[in-house]
């Protein structure tokens, strides 16, 4: 069974450290904790020039202050994945986990900026994938952990996902929902009876 976490507000606490990068970019005072984060784009946020200046400063004048000095979601995650890993081996799901990262539309200095971030976080994913085309992600995975909007509205029928609950994604279905990675990454018990379940169908 191959499940896929996503980076940006799962394992990597992206749109808060977006604000603090861009207030120091910009002398802002943004309050990175109160401010509403409404969409996953982050120019439909906070205020810039045009595209091309946004895209200027996620993939060229910023990429790496953005996506690899970014903090982990939680303190401690790659013992609790490993934990989790753990856990699932302890219930009656028969399949060997295989976890993967995914992290779709990055580019340039993003990608080894992000990989800077998961040699941070230590944990030994089986595969990083970074597509240009977020559909892709699907025929690599059968459970895709995510807060992605366009993840979760394109998920097939035959794939199942977690979503990580935040503002921009309140609208958007799921197999499994949870407030943060943490709840999601002790709670295998739950997580896996459906599974079992639907392998025993």
């Amino acid at each position: 069974m191959r499940i896929a976490f996503d980076l940006n507000d799962v394992l990597r606490d992206y749109s808060s450290n977006f604000v603090k990068v861009y207030n120091k970019a910009f002398y802002e005072e943004f309050d990175e904790d109160n401010l509403v984060i409404s969409s996953p784009n982050m120019n439909e946020v906070l205020p810039f020039d045009n595209k091309a200046a946004y895209t200027a400063f996620l993939y060229e004048d910023y990429p790496f202050e953005i996506y690899g000095k970014c903090p982990a979601t939680e303190k401690g995650l790659s013992g609790y994945l490993s934990q989790w890993v753990r856990d699932m081996e302890h219930t009656d799901i028969d399949e060997d986990i295989e976890l993967l990262v995914v992290s779709p539309m990055e580019t340039g200095l993003a990608i080894p900026s992000s990989c800077f971030f998961l040699s941070k976080l230590g944990y030994p994913f089986r595969e990083v994938y970074f597509p240009k085309d977020s559909a892709t992600i699907w025929d690599r995975c059968d459970i895709l952990v995510t807060a992605s909007p366009r993840m979760l509205d394109n998920k097939p029928d035959n794939k199942k996902a977690v979503k990580i609950a935040t503002d921009y994604n309140k609208e958007c279905s799921s197999d499994w929902t949870y407030d943060n990675v943490l709840a999601f990454l002790t709670d295998a018990e739950n997580f896996s009876k459906p599974l079992v379940s639907n392998d025993g169908e």
